[in-house]
């Protein structure tokens, strides 16, 4: 029996002892918060407050927060917060309390009209069934559509997506403050799937430029000339090995050793000749055609120059 008291004891005892430090922690994070703020460190004094305030809220932190919010240019979250401060005081009836409820209705009086918002205007004809609107990661419910909703100032992503339609997005970027925004999502049944599609990618492939397709004629061309260079180094290759083969008066075996290099070299010659030929003609092909043309994928156009045993090769698609 006296152990079980003792257990109980110690148990109750334990669970004491765990919640005291939360107040400790949340007054040395408020204190904290207060020197890095006069410090001029004001992200990191609203990181200190908003802790504190987690692990035990009280008004004077709040505000606090609220006024560190509304420094750092967060003007919205700030409005919010004195708000919230002046209704949890409303029914203060200590004088200590009355003031402080006083301090946090003007802040928020002062600073309502400095705040941005942004409209999300969702016409009668967007409204289908299941469409979900999300601004950032905030899902935006129904009852806030086409409401003017105060906002933090930056660049925001609208998304709007419902089950059989297209998705939809948008980026828009609203000022610290005194903004005012609106989107209007469109009817996404009218939307084409394929503009969805690429619109949300996620390679980021930039399409083929008239520039880009100008330099695959000029690389082309290049190749085009290395063929041709080659196959006249084989020719004339070929015309000294005839020349040496007409030289040869003593040897038939040898005679006929260089008249078949020759004529090998010759064949090679003629092969460069005719590859150099056809990707000259393909490279101005090419430049013409990229004049004319608007834009293609990237697939529809590929050239590649491969070195074979016998000199260069062109592959490619047109």
């Amino acid at each position: 029996m006296n152990r079980a008291i003792a257990i109980i004891f110690f148990v109750a005892w334990s669970s004491t002892a765990l919640a005291q430090p939360a107040g400790a922690q949340a007054e040395v994070l408020f204190r904290q918060g207060r020197d890095l703020l006069a410090a001029g460190k004001v992200a990191e004094a609203c990181s200190a407050f908003e802790e504190s305030q987690r692990l035990d809220a009280a008004m004077t932190t709040l505000l606090n927060l609220a006024g560190c919010r509304e420094k750092l240019g967060q003007l919205a979250t700030a409005w919010g917060l004195f708000l919230d401060a002046a209704r949890q005081s409303r029914s203060s009836t200590d004088a200590a309390s009355r003031q402080l409820h006083a301090v946090a209705e003007t802040r928020a009086k002062k600073l309502e009209p400095r705040v941005s918002r942004l409209t999300i205007n969702v016409p009668q004809q967007s409204q289908i069934d299941g469409l979900a609107i999300t601004r950032g990661t905030d899902r935006i419910s129904a009852v806030m559509w086409n409401r003017a909703l105060p906002v933090d100032g930056g660049t925001y992503t609208v998304t709007a997506h419902a089950p059989g339609s297209s998705s939809w997005s948008t980026q828009i970027t609203v000022a610290v403050e005194s903004d005012t925004k609106t989107i209007e999502i469109p009817d996404l049944r009218n939307l084409p799937r394929d503009l969805t599609k690429s619109a949300g990618r996620s390679d980021h492939s930039p399409a083929p430029s008239r520039t880009s397709g100008k330099v695959v004629s000029l690389v082309v061309g290049a190749g085009a000339l290395a063929l041709l260079g080659t196959g006249l180094g084989f020719e004339l290759w070929a015309e000294s090995r005839y020349d040496a083969a007409k030289s040869e008066l003593t040897s038939q075996a040898r005679r006929d050793s260089l008249y078949n290099a020759a004529n090998t070299r010759r064949y090679v010659a003629e092969a460069l000749a005719v590859g150099g030929l056809a990707a000259g003609g393909a490279a101005v092909w090419l430049y013409l055609r990229d004049g004319k043309r608007e834009r293609r994928t990237p697939t529809d156009v590929g050239v590649h120059v491969v070195p074979t045993v016998t000199g260069l090769a062109l592959w490619g698609r047109f």
